[in-house]
């Protein structure tokens, strides 16, 4: 025999012999990466991403009254549908709440009802007002879904026979920016329940000219709500607003001034952007009725306010000003907390640094107040580490209470929360007891949340305490042991806010992931209403996808940090790699989004296509990419050839299933629609770009969505308010029809239509739905006619006006999963719907070509073809027959499928030119090809 044949016996033989071995061991500590309100170079970049999504693009500002505008506009949609009974479907598709269950969303307030601690109200930002009557086992909501109530502040009238009397503050100033037009948590005023918080009306005098697109009344930012129960004759109510103590004297029907400046009732285009008021304003009331406030130096105007200072009041009316001397000239955020016996008085406060004082009270006489400061600054927590330091970014999370049995006990909270037992007169008896892990790696303390806003403690156990924080609410029945330990109460208090939704979509299972702003990313795999999900990776939780067989599933955080993960079935981590690509996102002015997107192929899951700013990216196969590692990669990565661009953004992405075909949207002065074919092949790629004179300028593209029959189908989604919304495409792009019909109340899409996220297209046994989600709910049409466009509202009695933000339907069962901002996630399986069948099925037998390009200089990529899923493995061996590198080792999938090897070894050292062979092994059989390496 020849040299050549019998080196590929020897090869072949070796191949065979060879004991495949288990993929290497990368179990290490993911580390989890904190929620964040911005970054370094861009403070507010949640607030300006969310901004762009929703601004009218002529104005640069959210229409005027939009969210009240947009609601009343749904309600005459419902009636006109109504009356055009032959519109409507013989029975309604039923839509089921997915969950979480077990999460909650971002909670300022929270308070036990004075008769029976069992009893809690609790407000999520975004996701109204709920109560529990039997200690958090269940909660139910009761403001109503379609008023904008985004709660900062609960307070109880505490006189006897007006306990029924709730009063609720709205507007969370900070986390989201007032100067900013998009500002989605403006308050609107003060609501009333006067039936022990089953109902709320909004309180008149709290409204006025203010709208949720201008900053123009201090009641749309409410930092605190306290009652008098001293005052038997008169509902006295006071509340910390923007700017100033406010106060009422008959429960909230008209409203006076007590401390700071007046600035409601203003004309209609002022602008509190300039003016000079506290920024920040706090207020605690103690059990003998004493009133302490604290106003900021800092202004919206960037002027110090004249006003800024800690006050005393004994009634409420008179104001004394107690400003320790230290105090810093400037300060933002300041927070009390008092001793039940009120011989001291705690502030923290946030200015260039943190800082904390203690007011002992000698005497109040006569109104006045007397007493000394102390300085325990210098005993503000500081563990150490990345997150082991009190920090409070910049005011957003901050708390300091007293417990009401022990003046000693005293906690203090920011991202994490903190017990000390002499009341932080030293460090050294300072417990970290929540928010992140004392591991001090991001991970979470256990059973807790990070970025804390409330404490609560129960009158009948000194040891029993309620923590609210980003995570929803969470219970200690021994906040005295060493070892704190929590445990959820978000049993059904559905306030989660989703960015981001996926499912498995290879097999009818339960299993959903998805993305929450503060709360990382969470999967679900268990039937019902109120099954647990789990957490799987920290940080806002940005666009994910699941694997087939989940071989893996890959999540992301804010800026695009994107995780290829491993997982029991128990959820526990087995391995995991980080794969986003070296130098995405980081040209000057063209950076990822806050929420970036990225798809898996659906045609091969191995590889990926990320939006990377100005330029779309594509990994060929993602299983290369090393483990254990949380470093960007280069590894198969590369920008596809011409869809670089000068201005402009890439906002959405999807692709085809029955072709090669790539769409992208970017957000520019004319949104373009790019279409890449052959998108998977670098060798025969083709990018057009699509500027239809139809789309509205500067409109953001907030999804692509391809019919997964027929590629030419394509509807793009507007998510502005002020332009058409919903376009479509039946031509793969040549032309575009405006969609939005009933969906806008002028042609133009100007008026009070709803903000549109996303959208779905399923194919039926008759033809096609299209599902869009918005910002009052889920509308579908079965008939597309232009302008003409019937769109029905889908469950007004379950997701109701609900802001939807992303969907995700499977067409083996028919089932849609929706995710909302605020109300957690919704799923229905739809009737009449058509499975898709694959035109390009894989062949019936493992095939592979030859590399490419063969000789190589840099790298060369190995094809081949697999009829169905499975594992493979590839290694290399060098002239002699010796085994130099395991090139991959895992799942791969049915179809075409790429590996790339770049000329080197396992322990990356670069080989010398020479002939190699590699060998592929899949299911008992097995290709060898020879490739020639010749270096430069």
């Amino acid at each position: 025999m020849n040299r050549v044949t019998g080196f590929l016996a020897f090869l072949i033989f070796f191949s065979i012999i060879r004991e495949p071995k288990p993929l290497p061991d990368y179990s290490l500590v993911l580390d989890q990466q904190p929620s964040a309100i911005g970054t370094t170079e861009d403070p507010q970049a949640r607030a300006n991403y969310e901004n762009r999504l929703l601004v009218d693009p002529s104005t640069g500002q959210i229409p005027k009254d939009i969210r009240d505008r947009e609601l009343r506009f749904a309600e005459l949609l419902l009636s006109r549908q109504h009356r055009a009974g032959h519109y409507q479907r013989v029975v309604a598709q039923n839509y089921e709440l997915a969950g979480p269950f077990n999460v909650g969303g971002r909670t300022r307030a929270i308070s036990l009802d004075i008769r029976n601690e069992n009893t809690i109200l609790a407000g999520g930002v975004s996701g109204g007002i709920w109560k529990t009557t039997n200690g958090g086992t269940d909660w139910k909501r009761t403001s109503d879904p379609a008023l904008r109530n985004s709660v900062t502040a609960l307070n109880q009238d505490l006189r006897p026979g007006k306990q029924d009397i709730w009063y609720a503050g709205t507007g969370e100033l900070l986390g989201n920016s007032a100067r900013s037009t998009a500002a989605p948590y403006r308050g609107a005023g003060l609501f009333k329940s006067t039936d022990g918080g089953e109902s709320w009306e909004v309180l008149p005098g709290t409204i006025d000219n203010a709208t949720p697109s201008q900053f123009s009344s201090q009641f749309q930012y409410i930092w605190a709500i306290e009652t008098n129960q001293l005052n038997l004759s008169q509902d006295e109510v006071l509340v910390a607003a923007y700017g100033a103590i406010l106060k009422s004297s008959d429960g909230g029907q008209t409203w006076g001034v007590a401390l700071g400046q007046k600035l409601f009732d203003l004309p209609e285009n002022t602008d509190l952007n300039e003016s000079d008021a506290p920024f920040y304003t706090s207020l605690r009331k103690t059990p003998s009725g004493h009133f302490f406030a604290a106003m900021s130096s800092a202004s919206s105007s960037n002027k110090l306010s004249p006003s800024a200072g800690f006050y005393f009041s004994a009634t409420g009316d008179q104001w004394q000003q107690i400003t320790p001397p230290g105090l810093a000239a400037y300060h933002e955020r300041t927070v009390i907390g008092f001793a039940a016996d009120e011989s001291s008085v705690y502030f923290l406060t946030q200015g260039e640094e943190a800082s904390l004082w203690r007011l002992n009270v000698a005497n109040i006489q006569n109104g006045i107040l007397s007493g000394s400061w102390t300085n325990l600054t210098s005993n503000i927590p500081a563990s150490g580490g990345e997150y082991g330091d009190f920090e409070s970014q910049g005011g957003y999370n901050m708390l300091i209470e007293v417990h009401p049995q022990n003046p000693n006990l005293v906690f203090i909270g920011g991202t994490n929360l903190y017990r000390s037992t002499d009341g932080f007169t030293s460090a050294k008896n300072i417990k970290w007891i929540g928010g992140y892990s004392p591991e001090n790696d991001a991970s979470v303390y256990p059973g807790h949340y990070p970025d804390q806003h409330a404490l609560l403690f129960y009158p009948s156990d000194e040891k029993r305490m309620i923590s609210a924080n980003d995570g929803g609410i969470r219970l200690t029945t021994n906040v005295l042991a060493d070892s704190v330990s929590w445990k959820s109460l978000n049993n059904g208090y559905l306030t989660s806010q989703f960015y981001t939704i996926t499912q498995r979509l290879d097999k009818n299972t339960d299993e959903i992931l998805g993305g929450m702003q503060d709360n990382g990313t969470y999967m679900r795999d268990a039937l019902g209403e109120n099954p647990s999900w789990n957490r799987i990776l920290g940080g806002d939780g940005g666009y994910c996808a699941i694997a087939p067989n989940r071989d893996f599933v890959y999540v992301s955080f804010q800026n695009s940090q994107i995780y290829r993960l491993s997982l029991s079935s128990t959820f526990q981590l087995k391995s995991f790699a980080r794969v986003d690509p070296i130098g995405g996102g980081e040209r000057e002015g063209q950076g990822y989004l806050f929420i970036n997107p990225f798809i898996l192929d659906p045609t091969n899951a191995s590889r990926m296509f990320l939006t990377g700013g100005d330029v779309i990216w594509r990994n060929e196969n993602l299983l290369q990419v090393p483990g254990g590692n949380q470093k960007k990669t280069s590894v198969n990565w590369s920008e596809i050839k011409d869809t670089e661009q000068a201005s402009g953004v890439y906002t959405a992405i999807d692709k085809a299933r029955d072709q090669d075909i790539l769409y992208a949207g970017i957000y520019s002065q004319s949104p373009t629609i790019v279409k890449v074919e052959n998108a998977s092949d670098p060798t025969r790629e083709s990018v057009t770009f699509m500027s239809p004179t139809i789309f509205p300028e500067n409109g953001h593209i907030a999804c692509v969505t391809v019919n997964p029959e027929n590629a030419d189908h394509l509807i793009v989604v507007f998510s502005n308010y002020g332009i058409p919304s919903v376009f479509m495409t039946v031509d793969g792009g040549v032309s575009f029809s405006d969609i939005s019909g009933n969906l806008e109340e002028n042609p133009d899409g100007s008026g009070s239509g709803p903000s549109v996220r996303w959208a779905e297209i399923v194919p039926t046994t008759t033809g096609i739905s299209i599902f869009v989600g918005t910002s009052t709910g889920l509308y579908s049409t079965t008939a597309t006619d232009g302008a003409q466009t019937i769109w029905l509202k889908e469950s007004e009695d379950k997701i109701g006006n609900a802001v939807i933000t992303m969907m995700d339907y499977r067409d083996i069962d028919g089932r849609l999963v929706i995710a909302t901002h605020g109300n957690g996630t919704f799923q229905s399986f739809l009737e009449d719907t058509r499975p898709f069948t694959n035109q390009y099925a894989p062949g019936e037998q493992l095939t592979s070509l030859q590399n490419y390009p063969n000789p190589f200089t840099k790298e060369t990529m190995i094809r081949y073809s697999l009829p169905e899923n499975g594992e493979v493995k590839i290694d290399l061996y060098d002239a002699s027959g010796r085994f130099i590198r395991n090139l991959l080792w895992g799942p791969q999938y049915a179809g075409e499928n790429r590996t790339i090897w770049d000329g080197t070894n396992n322990s990356g050292t670069r080989l010398k030119s020479g002939i190699y062979t590699y060998v592929l092994q899949f299911q008992g059989q097995q290709i060898s090809k020879r490739m020639i390496y010749l270096p430069n």
